[in-house]
């Protein structure tokens, strides 16, 4: 309950003082709790919350804002130009950083489609954008209409790129008893 109410305060203050957006208190909050000794606890305790309450008001209220009914043709050009781009920006941004840091190209790629998919903070911030006046209703619904589709496409991509993986017998865990057989 602590957590709650100092989470609380850290996105009010953010937003009254800071006049940032409330997730950037929420966040630095958690950045420091992070390394604290209290860290799994503060998890276990907030899981139930997030996940059976907070979460699914957030999301019905996502739903409840974006109208994919009222997207001209010229909207749904954008939402699909957006789209494209946002996986692939991903892919190439992403594989570029892990292929720098020394991962071959395959690990780099996998790496890559692994981060396609954009989330909560995508949402939070197109919310912040219509709610003050930033971006218009349909530019909201084609940021929403790309979270779910950057989402939705990241669990089959992921197959494919690990696809060759799955057929190697090295790259396989060990059956029962034979890594025990291999340790003595």
């Amino acid at each position: 309950a602590a957590v709650v109410v100092i989470t609380l305060l850290f996105a009010w203050s953010s937003e009254s003082l800071g006049k940032v957006a409330p997730i950037t208190g929420a966040f630095v909050l958690g950045a420091g709790l992070s390394g604290s000794r209290f860290k799994h606890e503060i998890e276990d305790g907030l899981k139930g919350l997030a996940y059976a309450f907070l979460v699914p008001i957030f999301l019905v209220n996502i739903g409840l804002t974006a109208n994919v009914r009222e997207l001209s043709s010229n909207d749904m050009g954008l939402a699909i130009a957006i789209c494209i781009v946002a996986v692939i920006s991903k892919v190439v941004g992403c594989g570029l950083g892990a292929r720098i840091s020394g991962m071959n190209w395959q690990e780099s790629l996998r790496v890559g489609v692994g981060m396609i998919s954009r989330g909560e903070v995508g949402l939070i911030v197109a919310t912040v954008g219509v709610t003050k006046g930033v971006i218009g209703q349909s530019e909201f619904t084609v940021a929403v209409v790309m979270v779910l589709v950057s989402t939705l496409v990241t669990p089959p991509l992921l197959r494919m790129v690990f696809r060759d993986s799955a057929d190697k017998p090295d790259s396989q865990p060990p059956a029962k008893g034979k890594a025990s057989v291999a340790a003595n």
